[in-house]
């Protein structure tokens, strides 16, 4: 069963109370997450209490109390969203007090939000080390959260209308609430003013019990009604009853209406209650019950990504497996080459798809940004045309290209995400066009200092319909039905493409007809720049670099083996360190001139043995820390620069990057 199953099946439950279906939702947790303890908290000030707890431990009780600095949740609730980690000793918490007092390992939760005002959390721990949590089990936790957060709401709000019907001795008192009585005897009705205003009658009229029910909406809660008056006559009991209804000045509200028994001489004399306008609770119910199905319709979303990515990346890897196997048993050595190289073609696929999901993710997370940098845009967009040419070429289409720009025309941008925009524009035209061909026109116009950049792309392929195009730039859509499962892809490309644009200060018109073909229009206005002094970067036949003294810190021995045999075409043979720990011990030893320096490892991490080194001076001043890293954000380069690194080495490692490192680090060793 799935998990949205097994959950709606707890919450919907209407025969069992809310702690009930609390303490089954933590039993759920503890099972998805093979986690031992789960708990709901409030939180007041920096007093952690526990409300709900499913957990072995017999000191864990509701109502035990805390200081919030000793709990993990404490990181939760300062970064205002869920958080996870498998292994707390082996990360940057390892001296919280939560661990060093109860060694829990593990740990994810999410802050409940009641209204406007963060109320506690829901947490799962344990003191085992658990397998990494996934985006899934983010989104479990937050769900879980966010139901809390609905159910707590609805029963504060709840408790707010019995206080206020426990307040009621006398109901005429009680401001904004009307009251009312019915003689059972003659059927006489009373109301009181704020009755008669409820439903916008005139304050002199006094209305037939008949009269009254006509104001209730639909025939089934006036059947109701009558069933409570008739049932609290006969058996005495008090009720409430929630009901739309239409005012004399056609109005729409919703009424609270709560009924008991006057009694005298063991019979029933009169029915008396109150009325309130319950309009605005009953919208608010209405709004968490469409958030969370919004919720839902996100996690389904997020599911079918998960299954859409893992399809689109089993194919490449797949062809890296199996080209690389078939070149291992190949006794020719043209062949050989022939299945490398279509290796290299399914990794360059497969760190696209990588790309566009960790751009994705920096979107979602608002950590999308530019790195600017004086560029070449002509340079650029001919880099794109001949690339354009070979796709093209491979489909039997034609293609043709317009550039009217400068020869030198140098702006400030950042050229990588500049040459991202337009060639996903054109290898999508080159997608989708099976007959016909693609058009790339770029030209610009002066905006005095600066320019606007224009780029077109036409094409003559499938087309979209106006719903298509509406959906266009939403993650994961790819037009009608039938796209998505025969040109594969993630469905990411677009919304990656106007998002860039976009903080480009840019614009993105689409216009197209089903079966006729599409046109793209790009506007990006550029800041003018002069040229750059070039610079010449030696060919690895005469760059050597076999003075430098290097240390590789890398714990994959794949990724030692890739970075070692390119350091040798530059006659560099490098020592090894798999962790930060050996590291450090390294440069004890020796005296390095560079350190390429992963920075996520095993023991210790980059960033850490940086540190360390640089403040116990075991390197020379003219020594250059290099990261190695997939995070090449503005954030992680920040976090790199705070800890003494001097340069990024990406990772795919790209040769020609390299190069300009080693390069740099020649002209800075004595």
């Amino acid at each position: 069963m799935s998990f949205l199953r097994r959950f709606h099946n707890i919450v919907s439950q209407q025969n069992i109370s809310t702690t009930e279906k609390i303490q089954l939702l933590l039993k759920f947790g503890l099972e998805i997450f093979d986690l031992e303890i789960a708990i709901v908290s409030e939180v007041t000030d920096a007093t952690y209490t526990i409300l709900y707890v499913e957990s072995d431990n017999a000191e864990l009780t509701p109502q035990c109390k805390f200081d919030l600095q000793g709990t993990y949740c404490v990181h939760t609730l300062k970064a205002n969203k869920a958080l996870s980690f498998h292994h707390a000793g082996n990360s940057d918490i390892s001296k919280h007090p939560c661990y060093t007092q109860f060694q829990l390992e593990s740990y994810i939760g999410a802050p409940i939000r009641v209204a406007n005002r963060t109320f506690g959390t829901i947490n799962f721990s344990a003191a085992k080390v658990s397998q990494p949590f996934t985006a899934e089990h983010i989104d479990y936790v937050e769900l879980f959260a966010q139901w809390l957060g609905f159910e707590l709401a609805r029963i504060e709000s709840e408790v707010r209308l019995r206080n206020n019907y426990k307040t009621l001795k006398k109901v005429e008192q009680v401001a904004a609430i009307g009251s009312w009585r019915v003689n059972m005897s003659n059927q006489q009705v009373f109301w009181s003013n704020e009755t008669k205003k409820l439903h916008g009658i005139d304050l002199n009229t006094t209305p037939s019990l008949s009269e009254w029910v006509k104001f209730i909406d639909s025939e089934l809660y006036q059947q109701k009604f009558l069933h409570a008056v008739s049932h609290s006559k006969n058996d005495g009991e008090s009720w409430e009853l929630e009901f739309p209804a239409t005012t004399q000045d056609k109005r729409k509200i919703w009424l609270s209406c709560h009924g008991e028994v006057e009694s005298k001489d063991g019979g029933c004399i009169n029915l008396i209650g109150s009325l309130q306008d319950i309009t605005k609770d009953v919208l608010l119910r209405e709004k968490l019950k469409d958030q969370k199905l919004e919720a839902e319709t996100l996690l389904n979303e997020r599911s079918l990504l998960l299954a859409k990515i893992s399809h689109e990346m089993r194919t490449p890897l797949n062809g890296i497996n199996g080209l690389l196997l078939n070149a291992m048993d190949e006794p020719e050595q043209a062949k050989v080459t022939e299945n490398i190289q279509l290796a290299l073609r399914s990794t360059e696929i497969l760190t696209s798809l990588v790309n566009e999901i960790l751009d994705f993710s920096k979107i979602s997370q608002k950590g999308l940004s530019l790195t600017y940098h004086h560029s070449n845009i002509t340079r650029i967009i001919y880099d794109v045309v001949e690339l354009s040419k070979q796709l093209a070429n491979k489909k039997d289409i034609e293609f043709s290209y317009s550039i009217d720009l400068p020869p030198q025309c140098w702006v400030k941008c950042d050229p990588v995400r500049l040459n991202q925009i337009i060639t996903n524009l054109v290898s999508n035209a080159v997608k989708f066009t099976d007959s016909g061909g693609v058009e790339l026109r770029a030209y610009s116009k002066e905006r005095q200092p600066d320019i606007d950049l224009f780029i077109e792309v036409n094409d003559t392929g499938i087309g979209m319909s106006s719903t298509s195009i509406k959906h266009l730039f939403d993650p994961f859509k790819q037009g009608e039905n039938e796209v998505g499962s025969h040109f594969g892809g993630t469905g990411l490309g677009m919304s990656i493409v106007k998002e860039l644009i976009e903080l480009m200060q840019g614009t993105i018109e689409v216009h197209s007809i089903l079966k006729h073909g599409s046109q793209f229009k790009v506007c990006i206005p550029l800041t003018s720049a002069p040229e750059p002094k070039a610079k010449t970067l030696p060919s690895t036949k005469e760059f050597d670099a076999s003075k430098l003294a290097v240390l590789v810190v890398e714990d994959n021995d794949i990724n030692q083996k890739v970075i070692s045999a390119f350091l040798s075409k530059f006659n560099i043979t490098p020592d090894i360190a798999p962790n930060g720990k050996l590291a450090i011990q390294q440069c004890e030893q020796s005296t390095y001139d560079v350190i390429f320096m992963d920075s996520i490892m095993p023991v210790m991490d980059g960033l850490t043995a940086t540190s360390t080194i640089l403040d116990k001076g075991l390197v020379a001043e003219h020594c250059q820390i290099i990261a190695m890293t997939a995070n090449t954000d503005e954030l992680s380069q920040k976090h790199f620069a705070a800890a003494g690194m001097h340069d990024i080495l990406p990772k795919p490692i790209d040769f020609m990057t390299l190069g300009r490192i080693i390069a740099t680090c020649i002209e800075k060793t004595p």
